[in-house]
């Protein structure tokens, strides 16, 4: 699933998850066992009508192995057995796979549908990695709204995301100064700053490789963490230049710990992730 509209749910959990979530969003319970086929078959078909209802409803899943108190508790009889709460309550039930269909109609009984925003179908085409279409988008919402910066620092992302690393630091370059404090545009433009390491370094997909074959190759775990902070993840990179001040720290003449400072300093003493990382480098150094 793209985005969390799916929770696990316990014994211990389940009067906060499911009781209390239900009064203001219905919760669709799902009890499974992973040796049970009709489950598996069903499974998959909550989640992907959660996903499409996009949070006007929960999706509880139980492990009936597991939470045999509360599958006696609930008066499950045969899995699977998925059970509808609002307010509170339960309001409707059904068991074994239905077709999908049936199972909508269930649903459109109890809950509103609300039509995410365009912005909001950006990012989530964005989590599902369709870049061109959620670029698209972005772009008619720019046109649209001139003034809506958010949009074009989520299009600078998106741009950033699909490897148009140019075009996203032009539209950031654009901005006004105000926008460019923003964490995404400080991010991204930290990237632009690391490109040059880049020149005759091993691609990301190398480095990657090489990771999995030898979690301790240094230079591979380096240039990995470079490429993350030119795509914008900078706490992943943050991360693999911890590890190697951790247990490497002489690599490259200490390159990990004076990338770690490059990387705090352009990101700013006011970032979140700068004032994390500082902290986690100063208690390494510290052992």
């Amino acid at each position: 699933m793209s985005i969390a509209h799916s929770i696990q749910v316990s014994s211990e959990t389940f009067e906060t998850e499911v009781l209390k979530k239900s009064l203001e969003t219905p919760v669709l319970v799902d009890f499974y066992a992973d040796w049970c086929g009709p489950c598996k078959s069903l499974g998959p078909i909550l989640e992907r009508l959660a996903d499409e209802y996009a949070g006007a409803f929960i999706l509880a899943k139980v492990d009936s192995d597991a939470e045999q108190t509360l599958v006696e508790g609930m008066g499950v009889r045969s899995l699977p057995t998925v059970v509808l709460f609002k307010d509170g309550q339960p309001a409707d039930h059904f068991m074994g796979a239905l077709p999908e269909g049936e199972i909508r109609a269930i649903l459109d009984k109890y809950v509103e549908r609300v039509e995410p925003s365009p912005l909001e179908r950006a990012a989530e085409l964005v989590e599902l990695g369709q870049y061109e279409d959620a670029i698209a988008l972005y772009q008619l919402i720019t046109a649209d709204d001139p003034e809506n910066y958010d949009a074009y620092l989520d299009l600078a992302q998106a741009l950033l995301r699909s490897g148009d690393s140019a075009g996203a630091e032009a539209i950031v370059e654009r901005l006004p100064d105000a926008q460019k404090m923003d964490s995404r545009a400080k991010s991204i433009l930290a990237g632009k700053a690391f490109q040059d390491l880049l020149n005759g370094a091993p691609d990301r997909v190398t480095c990657e490789s090489r990771l999995r074959s030898n979690d301790a190759d240094s230079e591979a775990r380096y240039f990995f963490a470079v490429h993350l902070m030119v795509s914008d993840d900078v706490e992943t990179a943050i991360e693999h230049l911890l590890t190697i001040v951790q247990t490497d720290r002489q690599y490259n003449e200490d390159a990990a710990r004076l990338t770690l400072i490059q990387i705090f300093d352009r990101l700013g003493s006011g970032d979140s992730r700068a004032r994390a990382g500082r902290k986690l480098l100063a208690a390494i150094l510290m052992v």
